[in-house]
């Protein structure tokens, strides 16, 4: 009778580490699961981030007029920032960057100064020919956001929200030339291309311009996005003047 108790404890032992082994496992593969998950995750954003950052640069190349290399992959991911969250994209140097604009802006044009804006430059970016792009898990679902400060790439993927943000170095505006010199016609009486520049005051012009850059487009990843460089001329009584914005459109 003793060896039969002592068996069954024996047995009762050996099934509650067993239980416990089984547990400890479950437990384990449950977190490497995660760790898995997590790492993903982490790539993923990380690729969404360099997709942002390489388009972002293209439209700042084109701004400056360099346009010798065909791959936009060498930018800093550390030279500008913004912050990304549910409510939407938030530069977080936002006042500088308004700040240096505001600055420049009217100086650029009473200044005359027509080194780098002397001609107009295009190019063309898709998202899609990137293979980093057709790595990513929701290639169907992006959407690519763009307005005069920034570009977004957003996406979902289950209960997941994928967002990267990066502002521009260059002005831009989400419009292509058409839209943009009827508009100037309509505001100023004037398209402000070389023949027929705009005779308005500067801070109206500014203000103006700056508006357009709020409204934001969205574009399919899956087609050419064009980027040209579209000079705006302004005319005073000490002559005739530019400044260049890099126009985002399809």
């Amino acid at each position: 009778m003793r060896d039969f108790a002592r068996d069954d404890l024996a047995w009762a032992d050996f099934l509650i580490s067993k239980s416990a082994l089984i547990l400890a496992s479950v437990i384990f593969f449950a977190a490497l699961c995660n760790l898995i998950a997590g790492f993903k995750e982490l790539e993923t954003r990380e690729k969404l981030d360099f997709l942002v950052l390489d388009f972002k640069t293209a439209v700042d190349e084109v701004g400056s007029g360099n346009l010798e290399s065909g791959s936009y992959g060498s930018g800093n991911s550390g030279s500008d920032s913004y912050v990304s969250d549910d409510s939407g994209p938030r530069d977080v140097e936002s006042d500088n960057y308004q700040a240096r604009d505001q600055q420049g802006f009217q100086g650029e044009l009473q200044s005359g100064r027509m080194d780098a804006l002397d001609e107009s430059h295009e190019s063309f970016y898709c998202f899609s020919e990137q293979e980093i792009f057709r790595d990513l898990p929701f290639t169907e679902d992006i959407k690519v956001r763009v307005s005069g400060e920034y570009v977004c790439l957003e996406a979902d993927l289950g209960e997941r929200n994928f967002r990267a943000v990066k502002p521009f170095a260059f002005r831009v505006l989400p419009l292509n030339e058409s839209m943009l010199h009827e508009k100037l016609s309509v505001e100023f009486g004037a398209p402000g291309n070389e023949e027929t520049p705009l005779t308005a005051d500067y801070s109206e012009i500014k203000i103006f311009l700056q508006a357009l850059g709020t409204e934001e487009t969205v574009l399919n990843p899956g087609e050419n996005i064009s980027l040209k460089k579209e000079l705006i001329y302004v005319k005073d009584e000490e002559g005739i003047s530019a400044f260049g914005f890099v126009l985002v459109y399809q």
